[in-house]
């Protein structure tokens, strides 16, 4: 039996409000009363901080448009399948929208050492040299503005 969105919504506003009033007033403190809990244990439960924002230091002022390729713009939506929408990486491409390169990983294989954004500007010179390159997107967000030429 399909849900429309309305029935999809209520269901999840109720499980908040009983998911809240299954909490009490106890300041988030843990039940240590019952059979395995460790008496005194006063853990605290919390949630994972959102994701950072897009990388928006380098934005292209708003009057200025980079071209793409048709080929860069294929190779552009190849990394967006890598990336997928919660992936991490960057996208790097010349000035004049001819080459490109991108650096992805999986959230699972980046260490804290990872720095994408540096190893997709290095491939992208080392694949196009003599020309200026700079980040188009981060992960699956465009940092600058643009336009898909043939």
């Amino acid at each position: 039996m399909p849900f429309s969105i309305g029935t999809i919504s209520r269901i999840l506003v109720l499980a908040g409000v009983a998911a809240l009033a299954a909490c009490g007033g106890n300041g988030n403190q843990m039940n240590t009363s019952g059979p395995g809990a460790n008496p005194g244990d006063n853990t605290r439960i919390s949630t994972i901080p959102d994701a950072p924002a897009a990388d928006t230091a380098s934005l292209t002022p708003a009057n200025q448009v980079f071209p793409i390729a048709k080929h860069i713009w294929d190779d552009y939506q190849l990394y967006l399948t890598r990336v997928g929408r919660i992936g991490n990486g960057y996208y790097a491409m010349t000035t004049d929208g001819q080459g490109g390169a991108s650096w992805s990983c999986s959230d699972a294989l980046c260490g804290g050492s990872y720095n994408g954004k540096e190893l997709a500007m290095n491939q992208c010179q080392t694949s196009n040299p003599g020309k200026t390159c700079m980040i188009f997107a981060k992960d699956s967000h465009p940092q600058v503005r643009y336009e898909i030429g043939q």
